[in-house]
């Protein structure tokens, strides 16, 4: 237990340095939960088990309902108007349904811009 402690104390210009940054998130937990339903997902399917196409579409399907679909309760009373995180990340909701606002996406049947390098 000592060694611990004392390697932490010699990292300790490497912390002060993280913690100069104004505004930084100072833990990782978002992308631990995030990483930890990933794991479990992965734990469920067998770790990738079979074909790399079958197991690129079994995540790509994950990734896809975990963007659509509506968040805890908890934090959909924070913010009713923005229900998933793929509400949150284009700042409105196309419809009240999460499965027609995932067809909605999918389809580019919302705002589309222009591309930079046409």
């Amino acid at each position: 237990m000592r060694e611990k402690v004392l390697s932490l104390c010699e990292e300790r210009e490497a912390f002060a340095l993280a913690y100069a940054h104004p505004g930084c998130p100072r833990t990782s937990n978002p992308v631990d939960r995030l990483l930890r339903r990933l794991d479990c997902h992965l734990s469920c399917t067998q770790q990738l088990h079979g074909k790399s196409a079958a197991a690129e579409q079994g995540l790509r399907g994950w990734a896809l309902i975990h963007n659509f679909a509506p968040m805890c309760p908890w934090t959909v009373r924070e913010t009713p108007e923005l229900r998933s995180p793929a509400e949150r990340l284009n700042g409105k909701r196309y419809h009240p349904d999460w499965l027609q606002n995932l067809l909605i996406s999918a389809s580019l049947g919302g705002d589309r811009r222009a591309p930079r390098n046409p």
